[in-house]
């Protein structure tokens, strides 16, 4: 039983990491300039540097890209 509800557990955080790279890449195309406009000029690096976070994170920056907030 305790191996299904493991199971179950890791799936879910798969489920979400995954989802988290797919929306990765579109919004660091577009949404990213939505919340901070000072990103057009950003060095590569930059976009390697926020991709753990924009993983991690995605919910969030996914209502704010919607919402269209300007930190």
């Amino acid at each position: 039983m305790l191996e299904i509800i493991a199971t179950i557990l890791l799936l879910l955080l798969a489920l979400y990491v995954l989802i988290g790279i797919v929306f990765y890449f579109p919004f660091i195309k577009k949404g990213v300039h939505k919340i901070d406009e000072g990103v057009k000029d950003a060095p590569k690096f930059m976009k390697v540097l926020i991709f753990p976070g924009t993983v991690a994170l995605w919910p969030i920056l996914l209502k704010k890209v919607k919402k269209g907030e300007l930190s």
